[in-house]
């Protein structure tokens, strides 16, 4: 009996320091989206304050990946492939089924990240805390999602959230964009930090 209830109190112990470190890296995410949200915000503001860093509009259907919040359909397909089957279907229609699933998730998801109802946060209870005490938490079903999918999609859903919202806040429409990479031109929406001229602040920001 004493060997089992050593055993037991390692076990409890590991469940004690298991579930700290899960927190501690948890806190850690949460400072590094914030942070992440904090650039974001900047990028926006600047671009309000000086739109002419911004590249110029090539038509709606080029442009489409350059507004703010935008959700790649690619990204829900290969999060949707990975997503392990019940081993009942053969594989071509689980790809089949896979890519039908991706486009209403992320239907779904543009929806919500744009509407301006959908929130990131909501109050809830703090876990292993009194029923009393409530924090903000995230969505529960982007938490779902996060369970499913993972972290990828999970994270690039917040950004877009964020991305929205900030549009929406200073008017910007569209990000800076480098055609030949196919990505965000992140210089030109940050390179007037180093101009002498300080960006002009807003009562909204």
């Amino acid at each position: 009996m004493d060997a089992v209830h050593e055993l037991q109190m390692k076990i409890n112990d590991y469940e004690r320091k298991r579930m700290h470190y899960e927190r501690k890296i948890s806190r850690l995410e949460d400072d590094l989206f914030q942070r992440n949200q904090e650039i974001i915000r900047a990028k926006f503001t600047i671009l309000q304050a000086l739109p002419e860093l911004n590249t110029p509009e090539k038509g709606p259907l080029v442009d489409i990946v350059r507004v703010p919040g935008y959700l790649n359909p690619k990204m829900f397909e290969a999060a949707c492939l990975n997503n392990p089957s019940d081993g009942r279907e053969k594989e071509p229609m689980r790809k089949d089924r896979a890519i039908l699933d991706a486009e209403t998730l992320c239907n779904e998801w543009r929806s919500k990240t744009s509407n301006g109802v959908w929130e990131l946060y909501i109050e809830g209870p703090e876990e292993g805390e009194e029923e009393d005490d409530w924090v903000q938490v995230e969505a529960q079903d982007l938490l779902d999602l996060k369970e499913k999918y993972g972290d990828e999609l999970y994270k690039a859903i917040k950004i877009a959230w964020t991305e929205s919202q900030e549009s929406t806040r200073t008017g910007v429409h569209l990000k800076p964009w480098d055609y030949d990479a196919g990505r965000e031109n992140i210089n030109r929406a940050t390179c007037s930090t180093s101009r002498a001229d300080p960006v002009p602040r807003y009562e909204n920001q």
